[in-house]
């Protein structure tokens, strides 16, 4: 062995070394607090090696020591769990109507609140979104006082076209496309970004009415309509990351410009922007309806549409009758496409509770085989408007948790060998 070396120091012996760290970080970070005897039987690796490197972990405040935990019959464990504050990820959705920002630590949970602004996405140029977004995401940590240096990740979330790379389509875009690479470099971390919509079905799949599930759809109607896929117990965005843009596809019967230049889209009928402003077109030729009374000196929103129709307006309930008729249209052909076991409905459309789902499940039982519909069940988010802002932690994590190859704890960690 050379001079000034020993086994320690070898590096295939600190490469295998941060791996055991990193599987054992990951196991207690699915399964929250575990006992030395549990993670042995998980890595199988001894006790010795076990006690050696849960004694590191502790050192290096990336575990804390829980004390003795409750009998099963016998002795009582002694258990260990990820130390929350560790390490932050730093969650930002940008919407077309709403800027949500969230720092999350290592137990899932929030810090402080969600915090929520407006909007520049499709009112100002890009260089202005990005001096806006490093202002609020600075006044964010400062409020929380969480320390800057502990943000090691981002999550963003962002509508329209985003690939595989990172690369937008939509929002955004200027002679650079990476929108990843530029956000990188304005944040000063590795970011991992990606379509609302994805973002939500992986939300919905953790924290939401989709955990767990195997083969889920999940249907996100705010301004625009979006489609997140679970597909065999993962998410599915297709070969270039873009797939499941519900609300392009084409009805039949209906001949209306759609923004995105196509013509007889689903969202040019069924999205939050064709129900504000069917209620607008109606308004301003004489309808009396509970709509313009709920937004007052304000634009009329599809949160006011849907407040209406909770007040009983006749003509709201029509509003959001007629969307939901269109938007069951189209899962009927996505039922028929992917047999789901679970059909999610989410965003702010999911506020309207019976007013959309009596619709949509009207048309999908009329347009539906009967033996791929009867085993899809179709429920309301319980998430709603947070799902996206949510599932930016699991855009960082979502490796982590569904194929065991994060590189998250390799960005977090600085192992002392």
């Amino acid at each position: 062995m050379e001079h000034g070396l020993s086994k320690n120091t070898l590096p295939g012996l600190r490469e295998k070394r941060a791996q055991q760290k990193k599987e054992i970080l990951t196991f207690f970070y699915r399964r929250g607090k575990l006992s030395k005897p549990e993670i042995c039987r998980m890595t199988n690796l001894t006790a010795p090696t076990i006690n050696r490197i849960i004694g590191e972990l502790i050192d290096t405040r990336w575990v804390i020591d829980c004390g003795e935990g409750s009998s099963a019959g016998g002795k009582r464990p002694h258990l260990f769990a990820l130390n929350p504050d560790a390490a932050y990820v730093l969650g930002i959705d940008i919407g077309r109507v709403h800027l949500k920002i969230a720092i999350f630590n290592l137990h899932r949970e929030v810090v402080g609140k969600i915090q929520i602004f407006p909007s520049l996405l499709e009112t100002a140029t890009r260089d202005e979104n990005f001096s806006y977004l490093s202002t609020k995401v600075k006044e964010v940590i400062k409020a929380l006082e969480v320390p800057a240096d502990k943000i090691k990740v981002a999550g963003v979330a962002l509508p329209g076209l985003i690939d595989k790379e990172g690369n937008s389509y939509s929002y955004l875009v200027h002679e650079r496309t990476n929108l990843k690479s530029e956000l990188e470099q304005l944040l000063g971390m590795p970011v991992f970004v990606d379509n609302d919509s994805n973002v939500m079905a992986i939300a919905e799949h953790t924290f939401g009415v989709a955990r767990g599930a195997d083969n889920a759809l999940c249907i996100s109607v705010n301004e625009c309509i979006g489609l997140g896929m679970i597909l065999n117990g993962k998410p599915y965005s297709g070969a270039q990351g873009m797939a499941g843009e519900f609300g392009h596809i084409r009805l039949l019967g209906v001949d209306l410009p759609c923004y995105c230049g196509k013509i007889g889209c689903l969202e040019s009928v069924a999205s939050g922007r064709a129900i504000v402003t069917a209620a607008r077109d109606a308004i301003a030729k004489g309808r009396t309806t509970a709509i313009a009374s709920c937004a007052g000196t304000n634009e009329i929103t599809l949160g006011n549409v849907i407040t209406a129709a909770l007040q009983d307006d006749l003509f709201a309930i029509e509003l959001l009758q007629r969307a939901g008729e269109k938007i069951g249209e189209g899962i009927a052909t996505l039922i028929h496409l992917f047999n789901p076991r679970l059909l999610v409905i989410g965003g702010e459309i999911a506020d309207a509770g019976d007013h959309i789902t009596a619709p949509i499940l009207q048309t999908v039982n009329k347009y539906t085989l009967s033996r791929l519909r009867i085993p899809c069940e179709v429920r309301l988010s319980n998430l709603n408007t947070r799902a996206a802002i949510m599932g930016t932690l699991m855009l960082v994590m979502q490796d982590l948790y569904y194929d065991d190859n994060s590189d998250f704890f390799h960005l977090t960690m600085k192992f002392k060998e």
